[in-house]
């Protein structure tokens, strides 16, 4: 069951005849019940046209105001079973909702009573008529939605008619053309109709404020409540459905959070022994590199060590030498190229001891003079090298192969 608010209890309406007629019309209705099964309604009309220029001549005019004030009950068809018999009759079908089969759901019919006043005054032809009239009957019609607005205010059609008893207090008048005004020729008095007559005829329009369209409202007290129900239920079912979802999903998740933590843990386990054993690894092999590293520099420093002192050493022993090397003798000559000196006088060197300059040493006796050796002492290498051309030997300066010994000179 749903409420209306105050706005949506309110549709504004118009006849679409009476425009024709050129007389203005606007009408208001109000639902008695702000609930969306209330099928009862008040409307007020009011409608009027009085003392507007025409073009046409004094003698026809058509001046009326009118306020209507109807009460109505909507209603719709409805399907029913075997059990219930449906009217078939023409005037049983327009105040029946029974049917075996609903052709227009979307349509709702209204019926209700009326009552106007009015205060007219026409003349169509010679004699005028003027005065008032109360009218009294009923009401009925059919509305169908036309059109819904993107607010959610609705536009719907009204077709029908308003049939009653009429009371009339009216006066005859004519028009008198040389004094140019209206003689009255009867005097009027209250009379009613003796028989129903129409008295109105709608093909309107009803604007509609709110979400509530047509089809949403005057709907049946059984239907509003059973649809209420069924809501109701609905919501209950659907706690419940909600409730065993809840627990499945808890259980569920419960289930894969349990599996998710402990494969996590175990995948955790392993990546941080596999950490643990990486930095262990890496550990090592860093120390190693330090090791490696550290024996490097050591057998370098070792190596520029030694390095410093072989040249420490050489550098000793050219000083050396270069203390030890003996002064040539005065009248001494220097060595031939081809290994001969030429006779200085002086005595040669015994065997063991280093030759003086110009002489040159045998293998096992001492030269001879002249520098040359005797034929029993010359060995078959000294043969080879007297039938060579013998080479200049390194001077005294110059290092012997061997370092600690000292070079001879030739």
């Amino acid at each position: 069951m749903d409420t209306l608010t105050f706005a949506e209890r309110i549709s504004l309406r118009t006849n679409a005849v009476y425009w024709t007629l050129l007389t203005p019309n606007l009408g208001v209705e109000f639902d008695v019940k702000s609930t969306n099964w209330n099928r009862w309604a008040v409307g007020l009309t009011l409608k009027t046209k009085w003392n507007t220029p025409a073009t046409f001549k004094n003698r026809v005019f058509y001046n009326i105001t009118e306020v209507r004030a109807d009460f109505r009950n909507y209603w719709r068809t409805r399907q029913i079973n075997n059990k219930v018999p449906a009217h078939t009759g023409f005037i049983d079908r327009l105040f029946s909702c029974r049917r075996h089969v609903v052709k227009h759901p979307k349509t709702t019919y209204y019926r209700g009573a009326y009552m106007s006043f009015s205060d007219f005054s026409i003349k169509f032809g010679r004699e005028g008529h003027q005065g008032k009239a109360l009218s009294a009957g009923i009401t009925y019609g059919i509305i169908k939605p036309l059109y819904a607005f993107r607010t959610g205010n609705t536009l719907d059609l009204d077709l029908g008619f308003d049939a009653g008893f009429v009371a009339v207090n009216s006066e005859k008048f004519t028009y008198n053309r040389a004094d140019n005004c209206y003689t009255r020729t009867k005097q009027g008095s209250w009379k009613v109709v003796p028989f129903p007559m129409p008295t109105a005829a709608r093909v309107g329009f009803v604007y509609r404020f709110g979400s509530y369209p047509i089809t949403k409202k005057y709907r049946w007290r059984y239907d509003a409540d059973a649809q209420y129900q069924y809501r109701i239920d609905s919501i209950a079912n659907q706690r419940v459905v909600d409730a065993i979802n809840k627990h499945n999903r808890d259980s569920v998740e419960s289930v894969i959070y349990k599996e998710f933590w402990q494969v996590y843990d175990s995948v955790a386990v392993v990546n941080s022994a596999k950490a643990d054993s990486m930095r262990i690894v890496n550990a090592k092999l860093k120390a190693e590199a330090d090791r490696k590293q550290a024996e490097a520099d050591r057998l370098k420093a070792v190596e520029a060590q030694k390095e410093k002192e072989r040249l420490k050493a050489e550098k000793k022993n050219k000083d050396k030498k270069a203390e030890e090397k003996p002064e040539p003798t005065e009248g001494a000559e220097a060595t031939e190229p081809n290994g001969t000196t030429e006779p200085t006088g002086e005595q040669t060197p015994v065997e063991g001891e280093a030759p003086t300059e110009g002489g040159t040493p045998t293998e096992g006796g001492t030269p001879t003079e002249g520098g040359t050796p005797t034929e029993e002492q010359q060995t078959p290498a000294e043969e080879i090298s007297t039938s060579q051309p013998t080479t200049s030997q390194p001077t005294a300066s110059q290092p012997s192969a061997e370092p600690g010994k000292e070079a001879s000179d030739e």
